[in-house]
């Protein structure tokens, strides 16, 4: 277990190759965990919480496009769902149509529950992107 946590800070850098569901998830979740007591402890302007975030943001991104690429999807993948966060303030303008908004709202759940998908795809053998990690 806290070999793929060690794996995550290691590999930080390294944004080709693959990832296994467990080399992606339990870091994840451990982290998930430590960001949640992070930002609970420091209230309002917490320091603490943004260096938490600058700490494992690059990792973040590396294992993440890992583990897309070792489900055959490219990791450039996580640029679109990025980039789906920016129709947010739409839902929020009284200009906008009903129909605009409930768009922008089935935009950003789609591509993010489709990266969530990506994230649970079991490995395939070799692919384009590598060799099957082994555990």
């Amino acid at each position: 277990m806290f070999t793929y946590f060690i794996r995550f800070f290691k590999k930080a850098f390294q944004f080709r190759g693959r990832a296994t569901r467990g080399e992606y998830w339990i870091p994840n979740l451990i982290l998930a965990g430590v960001g949640a007591l992070v930002s609970r402890k420091g209230g309002e302007g917490n320091p603490l919480e943004g260096a938490f975030t600058a700490v494992v943001m690059i990792p973040s991104l590396s294992v993440t496009s890992r583990r897309y690429q070792d489900a055959g999807i490219t990791g450039w993948y996580q640029v679109i769902q990025m980039a789906s966060f920016l129709l947010i303030p739409l839902t929020f303008m009284k200009p906008a149509k009903k129909w605009m908004k409930t768009a922008a709202i089935a935009v950003i759940a789609g591509v993010n529950i489709l990266g969530l998908v990506f994230s649970l795809m079991p490995s395939d053998g070799d692919n384009k992107y590598g060799r099957k990690p082994s555990r």
